[in-house]
């Protein structure tokens, strides 16, 4: 069983500290602590890798391209420390209800524990006949959606099926971007996601299971059909209760210059609430962070590889157990995300793939 955590000191505390806590999280990010950016050289102790449509299952996706994508990256993984993140879809899992089909994700997770460590995986997306059909979405065809309430049985026996299949895992997270309206559409709802989240987690200690449960990665989001990052956690804090993951999944993507200090506030925000609720030794889990070289970055291909390892090295000996970099290959995205890919077209490695291995990871050899 994955450890949970003590919470009998720290009532009284909370109804001191409640209403300050909340106002702290809600506003912009802080700047970096100067103790967080260390940037030094010291040697590589987080695990890292890529995020990829590795399992996410649409219908252009094969198994075949992952693996190669796989073998491609494994040449400068860190072998122990590597962690690329695996996508488990209850929607492609199980299309008809009570039919599962892991065939792909089978393949997936068989190459990346081939060329790889553990990975991270992360279980979403309800299937068609177990969501609201007045759901709509807005973010095309690549939404995600919660299932319905009287759904949450099934949303457990999908969750401690695939704990049960693939067990050699990292970490465990519930959901992708929960405060976000495209995966947890139409609209985010903290108080629906801290029950799918407790649900998933009394699921997985029914498998015995030791991988620890991270929150899905929450990404610093504005618009009116998202939610802040650190006030949606504010609310899973509340409603689920702290007992109900052993760590904080992030994507605490910097858009713009300066780019480890903006990374490292939105990790400051996140960390403000979970302190504020007596949790302070619960880890961070970077479960996607990226830099693009879209022009309206100014960032060229020749920087973007300094700039992840400053950052990576920014994270080293504090709270963060994973960084794990969106995205591996250019794909049909296009735009600003595309831009933060490291590996081009025909497995051709950009700069920073290379300068990545080379500080923190494996020399690029040929392929």
């Amino acid at each position: 069983m994955h450890a949970k955590k003590d919470f009998a000191l720290r009532g009284a505390l909370l109804c001191v500290l409640a209403a300050a806590a909340l106002l702290i999280a809600l506003l912009p990010a802080p700047p970096a602590s100067a103790t967080h950016l260390t940037n030094s050289a010291a040697s590589p102790s987080v695990p890292w890798g890529f995020n990829e449509d590795w399992g996410w299952g649409r219908k252009e996706f094969w198994p075949s391209v992952a693996d190669r994508q796989l073998r491609f990256a494994g040449q400068v993984m860190p072998d122990a420390q590597s962690a690329n993140r695996f996508h488990v879809q209850w929607a492609t899992v199980e299309q008809r209800r009570g039919h599962y089909r892991w065939a792909k994700t089978d393949r997936v997770y068989d190459s990346m524990r081939r060329y790889s460590a553990q990975p991270v995986m992360v279980l979403y997306n309800a299937p068609v006949w177990a969501r609201d059909p007045r759901a709509a979405c807005h973010g095309g065809d690549d939404c995600a959606f919660p299932p319905r309430v009287r759904h949450l049985d099934a949303w457990r026996r999908f969750v401690r099926r695939a704990v049960e299949r693939y067990p050699d895992v990292r970490a465990i997270e519930i959901w992708n971007e929960p405060n976000l309206s495209r995966f947890w559409a139409p609209r985010p709802d903290p108080q629906r996601y801290a029950q799918l989240l407790a649900a998933a987690d009394d699921a997985i200690d029914s498998t015995g299971a030791s991988a620890p449960v991270i929150t899905g990665g929450l990404i610093p989001a504005m618009g009116r059909r998202n939610m802040d990052a650190p006030e949606f956690l504010w609310r899973v804090y509340n409603i689920a209760g702290a007992e109900s993951f052993d760590g904080i999944g992030t994507h605490p993507y910097p858009h713009e210059a300066p780019f480890v200090e903006n990374m490292t506030g939105w990790l400051d925000a996140l960390r403000s609430v979970r302190d504020a609720n007596g949790d302070a030794q619960t880890p961070l889990w970077i479960t996607e962070i990226g830099v693009s070289t879209h022009p309206s970055t100014g960032v060229t291909p020749e920087q973007q590889g300094d700039i992840l390892v400053q950052m990576y090295r920014s994270v080293l000996g504090h709270d963060v157990r994973s960084f794990i970099i969106h995205r591996f290959q250019v794909g049909a995205e296009g735009g600003y995300w595309n831009g933060t890919a490291l590996v081009g077209n025909g497995l051709v490695a950009k700069p920073a793939f290379c300068e990545l291995g080379a500080a923190i990871g494996s020399p690029c050899v040929d392929y």
